[in-house]
Protein backbone atom coordinates (compact mmCIF):
# COMPACT_ATOMS: atom_id res chain seq x y z
CA UNK A 1 0.00 0.00 0.00
CA UNK A 2 2.75 2.44 0.90
CA UNK A 3 4.54 1.87 -2.41
CA UNK A 4 1.31 2.33 -4.37
CA UNK A 5 -0.30 5.22 -2.54
CA UNK A 6 2.26 6.74 -0.20
CA UNK A 7 1.44 7.55 3.42
CA UNK A 8 -2.21 8.21 2.57
CA UNK A 9 -3.05 4.52 2.57
CA UNK A 10 -6.06 2.97 0.85
CA UNK A 11 -8.63 4.96 -1.09
CA UNK A 12 -11.63 6.19 0.90
CA UNK A 13 -14.95 4.71 -0.21
CA UNK A 14 -17.81 4.26 2.26
CA UNK A 15 -16.56 6.16 5.28
CA UNK A 16 -18.70 6.20 8.44
CA UNK A 17 -21.63 4.53 6.70
CA UNK A 18 -25.09 5.74 7.77
CA UNK A 19 -23.79 8.14 10.41
CA UNK A 20 -25.96 10.96 11.70
CA UNK A 21 -22.94 13.29 11.73
CA UNK A 22 -20.58 12.86 8.73
CA UNK A 23 -16.80 12.50 8.93
CA UNK A 24 -14.44 13.13 6.02
CA UNK A 25 -13.66 9.82 4.30
CA UNK A 26 -9.99 10.67 3.76
CA UNK A 27 -9.69 11.39 7.49
CA UNK A 28 -11.08 7.93 8.29
CA UNK A 29 -8.80 6.28 5.73
CA UNK A 30 -5.71 7.93 7.20
CA UNK A 31 -6.65 6.90 10.74
CA UNK A 32 -7.09 3.30 9.65
CA UNK A 33 -3.77 3.39 7.79
CA UNK A 34 -2.12 4.34 11.08
CA UNK A 35 -3.93 1.56 12.94
CA UNK A 36 -2.99 -1.00 10.28
CA UNK A 37 0.67 0.03 10.50
CA UNK A 38 0.55 -0.30 14.30
CA UNK A 39 -0.98 -3.78 14.14
CA UNK A 40 1.54 -4.92 11.52
CA UNK A 41 4.38 -3.70 13.72
CA UNK A 42 2.98 -5.70 16.66
CA UNK A 43 2.52 -8.81 14.53
CA UNK A 44 6.06 -8.48 13.19
CA UNK A 45 7.50 -8.25 16.70
CA UNK A 46 5.59 -11.36 17.84
CA UNK A 47 6.91 -13.23 14.79
CA UNK A 48 10.45 -12.13 15.56
CA UNK A 49 10.73 -10.01 12.41
CA UNK A 50 12.46 -6.98 13.86
CA UNK A 51 13.24 -5.39 10.51
CA UNK A 52 9.58 -5.47 9.45
CA UNK A 53 8.50 -4.14 12.83
CA UNK A 54 10.88 -1.20 12.41
CA UNK A 55 9.52 -0.62 8.89
CA UNK A 56 5.92 -0.37 10.09
CA UNK A 57 6.88 1.77 13.06
CA UNK A 58 8.49 4.25 10.66
CA UNK A 59 5.36 4.17 8.52
CA UNK A 60 3.20 4.80 11.57
CA UNK A 61 5.31 7.80 12.53
CA UNK A 62 4.96 9.24 9.01
CA UNK A 63 1.19 8.73 8.98
CA UNK A 64 0.79 10.39 12.39
CA UNK A 65 2.87 13.33 11.20
CA UNK A 66 0.68 13.67 8.12
CA UNK A 67 -2.43 13.47 10.29
CA UNK A 68 -1.17 16.38 12.40
CA UNK A 69 -0.45 18.47 9.36
CA UNK A 70 -3.84 17.87 7.77
CA UNK A 71 -6.32 17.56 10.58
CA UNK A 72 -5.05 19.44 13.64
CA UNK A 73 -5.34 23.18 14.06
CA UNK A 74 -5.29 25.38 17.15
CA UNK A 75 -5.06 22.39 19.47
CA UNK A 76 -8.19 20.71 18.11
CA UNK A 77 -9.26 18.51 15.24
CA UNK A 78 -10.60 20.02 12.05
CA UNK A 79 -13.05 17.09 11.88
CA UNK A 80 -15.25 17.26 14.98
CA UNK A 81 -17.75 14.41 14.83
CA UNK A 82 -17.96 11.73 17.51
CA UNK A 83 -16.28 9.35 15.08
CA UNK A 84 -13.44 11.77 14.37
CA UNK A 85 -12.55 12.09 18.05
CA UNK A 86 -12.95 8.35 18.60
CA UNK A 87 -10.49 7.44 15.85
CA UNK A 88 -7.95 10.10 16.81
CA UNK A 89 -7.92 8.84 20.41
CA UNK A 90 -8.67 5.14 20.04
CA UNK A 91 -6.14 4.63 17.23
CA UNK A 92 -3.65 6.97 18.96
CA UNK A 93 -3.20 9.01 15.80
CA UNK A 94 -3.26 12.46 17.41
CA UNK A 95 -0.24 13.63 19.38
CA UNK A 96 -0.34 12.51 23.02
CA UNK A 97 -0.26 16.12 24.21
CA UNK A 98 -3.69 16.63 22.62
CA UNK A 99 -5.37 13.61 24.22
CA UNK A 100 -6.72 15.35 27.36
CA UNK A 101 -8.37 18.12 25.32
CA UNK A 102 -9.70 15.72 22.68
CA UNK A 103 -11.10 13.47 25.40
CA UNK A 104 -13.04 16.41 26.84
CA UNK A 105 -14.29 17.29 23.38
CA UNK A 106 -15.52 13.74 22.87
CA UNK A 107 -17.36 13.82 26.20
CA UNK A 108 -18.99 17.11 25.21
CA UNK A 109 -20.08 15.71 21.83
CA UNK A 110 -21.87 12.80 23.52
CA UNK A 111 -23.46 14.77 26.36
CA UNK A 112 -24.57 17.63 24.10
CA UNK A 113 -26.14 15.00 21.83
CA UNK A 114 -28.34 13.96 24.78
CA UNK A 115 -26.31 10.80 25.39
CA UNK A 116 -27.14 9.40 21.95
CA UNK A 117 -24.93 8.15 19.13
CA UNK A 118 -24.22 10.15 16.01
CA UNK A 119 -21.89 7.46 14.66
CA UNK A 120 -22.23 5.16 11.67
CA UNK A 121 -20.62 1.78 11.05
CA UNK A 122 -17.07 2.96 11.78
CA UNK A 123 -17.68 4.98 14.92
CA UNK A 124 -20.28 2.67 16.45
CA UNK A 125 -17.91 -0.27 16.20
CA UNK A 126 -15.36 1.39 18.51
CA UNK A 127 -17.24 3.95 20.61
CA UNK A 128 -17.78 2.01 23.83
CA UNK A 129 -14.36 0.33 23.62
CA UNK A 130 -12.60 3.67 23.24
CA UNK A 131 -14.61 5.25 26.05
CA UNK A 132 -13.53 2.51 28.45
CA UNK A 133 -9.93 2.77 27.26
CA UNK A 134 -10.19 6.46 28.24
CA UNK A 135 -11.65 5.50 31.67
CA UNK A 136 -15.06 6.87 30.62
CA UNK A 137 -17.02 3.73 31.46
CA UNK A 138 -19.96 5.77 32.74
CA UNK A 139 -20.52 7.32 29.31
CA UNK A 140 -20.35 3.87 27.72
CA UNK A 141 -23.08 2.62 30.07
CA UNK A 142 -25.19 5.71 29.38
CA UNK A 143 -25.00 5.04 25.64
CA UNK A 144 -25.73 1.34 26.05
CA UNK A 145 -28.88 1.99 28.08
CA UNK A 146 -30.17 4.89 25.98
CA UNK A 147 -33.60 4.35 24.39
CA UNK A 148 -33.82 7.46 22.21
CA UNK A 149 -33.03 7.48 18.50
CA UNK A 150 -30.26 6.67 17.67
CA UNK A 151 -29.35 3.94 20.17
CA UNK A 152 -29.28 0.17 20.50
CA UNK A 153 -32.32 0.03 22.75
CA UNK A 154 -34.27 2.38 20.49
CA UNK A 155 -34.14 -0.36 17.86
CA UNK A 156 -35.17 -2.95 20.46
CA UNK A 157 -38.15 -0.85 21.51
CA UNK A 158 -39.15 -0.51 17.88
CA UNK A 159 -39.32 -4.30 17.57
CA UNK A 160 -35.77 -5.38 16.69
CA UNK A 161 -34.88 -9.00 17.37
CA UNK A 162 -31.77 -8.86 15.14
CA UNK A 163 -29.15 -6.20 14.37
CA UNK A 164 -30.41 -3.77 11.73
CA UNK A 165 -28.44 -1.83 9.13
CA UNK A 166 -30.05 1.44 10.18
CA UNK A 167 -30.91 2.60 13.69
CA UNK A 168 -34.44 3.26 12.46
CA UNK A 169 -34.93 0.50 9.86
CA UNK A 170 -38.43 0.15 11.28
CA UNK A 171 -40.43 2.38 13.61
CA UNK A 172 -43.86 1.86 15.04
CA UNK A 173 -44.95 5.27 13.78
CA UNK A 174 -43.48 5.18 10.26
CA UNK A 175 -43.12 1.49 9.46
CA UNK A 176 -40.33 0.17 7.24
CA UNK A 177 -37.61 2.30 5.70
CA UNK A 178 -36.53 2.27 2.06
CA UNK A 179 -36.44 -1.40 1.02
CA UNK A 180 -33.56 -0.75 -1.42
CA UNK A 181 -31.13 -0.52 1.51
CA UNK A 182 -32.72 -1.62 4.74
CA UNK A 183 -31.10 -4.85 5.93
CA UNK A 184 -32.55 -6.44 9.05
CA UNK A 185 -29.63 -8.83 9.54
CA UNK A 186 -26.50 -6.70 9.55
CA UNK A 187 -23.32 -6.71 11.61
CA UNK A 188 -21.88 -3.32 12.45
CA UNK A 189 -23.93 -2.13 15.40
CA UNK A 190 -23.65 -5.52 17.08
CA UNK A 191 -19.99 -4.71 17.74
CA UNK A 192 -21.11 -3.37 21.13
CA UNK A 193 -21.07 -7.01 22.27
CA UNK A 194 -17.27 -6.85 22.20
CA UNK A 195 -17.38 -4.13 24.85
CA UNK A 196 -19.91 -6.07 26.90
CA UNK A 197 -17.52 -9.03 27.12
CA UNK A 198 -14.29 -7.00 27.30
CA UNK A 199 -15.30 -4.32 29.82
CA UNK A 200 -18.70 -5.01 31.35
CA UNK A 201 -17.58 -8.56 32.14
CA UNK A 202 -13.90 -7.81 31.65
CA UNK A 203 -12.84 -10.91 29.69
CA UNK A 204 -9.97 -10.02 27.36
CA UNK A 205 -7.30 -12.14 25.67
CA UNK A 206 -3.66 -11.74 26.56
CA UNK A 207 -0.91 -11.09 24.04
CA UNK A 208 -0.92 -14.72 22.88
CA UNK A 209 -4.60 -15.59 23.29
CA UNK A 210 -6.11 -17.09 26.44
CA UNK A 211 -3.27 -19.06 27.98
CA UNK A 212 -2.73 -15.93 30.05
CA UNK A 213 -5.68 -13.56 29.84
CA UNK A 214 -7.18 -10.49 31.49
CA UNK A 215 -10.11 -10.14 33.85
CA UNK A 216 -10.79 -6.42 34.14
CA UNK A 217 -14.54 -5.83 34.65
CA UNK A 218 -15.84 -2.29 34.89
CA UNK A 219 -19.00 -2.24 37.04
CA UNK A 220 -21.59 0.47 36.49
CA UNK A 221 -20.41 2.98 39.09
CA UNK A 222 -22.15 6.07 37.72
CA UNK A 223 -23.10 8.67 40.28
CA UNK A 224 -26.61 10.12 40.41
CA UNK A 225 -25.33 13.20 38.58
CA UNK A 226 -24.03 11.04 35.73
CA UNK A 227 -27.27 9.15 35.11
CA UNK A 228 -29.23 10.40 32.09
CA UNK A 229 -32.91 10.97 32.73
CA UNK A 230 -34.86 7.74 33.07
CA UNK A 231 -31.82 5.47 33.46
CA UNK A 232 -30.86 3.23 36.37
CA UNK A 233 -27.52 1.61 37.09
CA UNK A 234 -26.88 -2.00 36.12
CA UNK A 235 -26.52 -3.92 39.38
CA UNK A 236 -25.13 -7.25 38.16
CA UNK A 237 -23.45 -8.82 35.14
CA UNK A 238 -22.29 -12.35 34.32
CA UNK A 239 -20.58 -13.75 31.23
CA UNK A 240 -18.63 -16.76 30.11
CA UNK A 241 -16.32 -17.52 27.22
CA UNK A 242 -15.13 -20.97 26.20
CA UNK A 243 -11.53 -20.88 25.04
CA UNK A 244 -9.38 -23.87 24.02
CA UNK A 245 -8.52 -24.54 27.67
CA UNK A 246 -12.03 -24.45 29.08
CA UNK A 247 -14.66 -21.94 30.17
CA UNK A 248 -13.73 -18.55 31.58
CA UNK A 249 -16.40 -17.05 33.83
CA UNK A 250 -16.67 -13.52 35.11
CA UNK A 251 -19.46 -11.92 37.13
CA UNK A 252 -20.02 -8.99 39.45
CA UNK A 253 -22.82 -7.57 41.54
CA UNK A 254 -23.24 -4.34 43.46
CA UNK A 255 -25.00 -4.41 46.82
CA UNK A 256 -25.23 -1.23 48.91
CA UNK A 257 -22.27 0.25 47.07
CA UNK A 258 -20.00 -2.78 47.57
CA UNK A 259 -18.88 -4.81 44.56
CA UNK A 260 -18.47 -8.59 44.69
CA UNK A 261 -16.61 -10.30 41.83
CA UNK A 262 -16.78 -13.98 40.88
CA UNK A 263 -14.20 -15.43 38.51
CA UNK A 264 -13.34 -18.86 37.17
CA UNK A 265 -9.90 -19.42 35.62
CA UNK A 266 -9.66 -22.71 33.64
CA UNK A 267 -6.95 -25.31 34.07
CA UNK A 268 -3.87 -24.61 32.00
CA UNK A 269 -4.37 -20.85 32.17
CA UNK A 270 -3.75 -17.91 34.46
CA UNK A 271 -5.27 -14.46 34.60
CA UNK A 272 -4.19 -10.93 35.39
CA UNK A 273 -7.01 -9.34 37.35
CA UNK A 274 -7.75 -5.63 37.58
CA UNK A 275 -10.63 -4.63 39.85
CA UNK A 276 -11.87 -1.61 41.70
CA UNK A 277 -11.61 -1.68 45.49
CA UNK A 278 -13.78 1.37 46.27
CA UNK A 279 -14.22 3.51 49.36
CA UNK A 280 -10.50 3.89 49.98
CA UNK A 281 -10.03 0.36 51.30
CA UNK A 282 -6.46 -0.82 51.87
CA UNK A 283 -7.20 -4.47 51.04
CA UNK A 284 -9.20 -6.86 48.92
CA UNK A 285 -10.72 -10.13 50.09
CA UNK A 286 -10.01 -13.19 47.95
CA UNK A 287 -11.98 -16.32 48.91
CA UNK A 288 -12.30 -14.98 52.44
CA UNK A 289 -8.62 -14.04 52.82
CA UNK A 290 -7.73 -10.36 53.22
CA UNK A 291 -4.87 -9.26 51.00
CA UNK A 292 -3.26 -5.86 51.25
CA UNK A 293 -0.80 -3.97 49.09
CA UNK A 294 2.09 -6.02 50.46
CA UNK A 295 0.55 -9.34 49.36
CA UNK A 296 -0.60 -8.49 45.84
CA UNK A 297 1.74 -8.24 42.90
CA UNK A 298 0.68 -4.78 41.80
CA UNK A 299 -1.46 -1.80 42.71
CA UNK A 300 -2.67 0.82 40.27
CA UNK A 301 -4.04 4.32 40.44
CA UNK A 302 -5.73 4.48 43.79
CA UNK A 303 -8.86 2.38 43.72
CA UNK A 304 -7.74 0.01 40.95
CA UNK A 305 -5.91 -3.12 42.08
CA UNK A 306 -4.03 -5.59 39.88
CA UNK A 307 -2.78 -9.09 40.68
CA UNK A 308 -2.32 -12.57 39.21
CA UNK A 309 -4.63 -15.54 39.69
CA UNK A 310 -3.86 -19.18 38.81
CA UNK A 311 -6.56 -21.68 37.82
CA UNK A 312 -9.48 -21.89 40.21
CA UNK A 313 -12.75 -20.30 41.30
CA UNK A 314 -12.71 -17.00 43.18
CA UNK A 315 -14.99 -14.69 45.08
CA UNK A 316 -13.38 -11.29 45.51
CA UNK A 317 -14.69 -8.37 47.53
Amino acid sequence: IERERGADGALAVYGDWLSYDPTDKEYISLCYHAQNARMMAEISRVLGKGDRAAHYERLLARVKELFGERYVADGDLTERSQTAYLLALGFDVADKSLHPKLTEKLKEKIIENDYTLSTGFVGTGVITMVLSQLELDGLAYSLLLQTKDPSWLFSVREGATTIWERWNSHTKNSGFGNVKMNSFNHYAYGAVAEWMFAYMAGIQPGEAGFEHFLLCPRPDMRSEDELPEGQKRISHVSAEYTCRYGTIRSAWEINEGEVTYRFEVPRGTSAHVEIFAPNGRDHVEINGEKRGADTVLETKEGEKWGFELPKGKYIIK
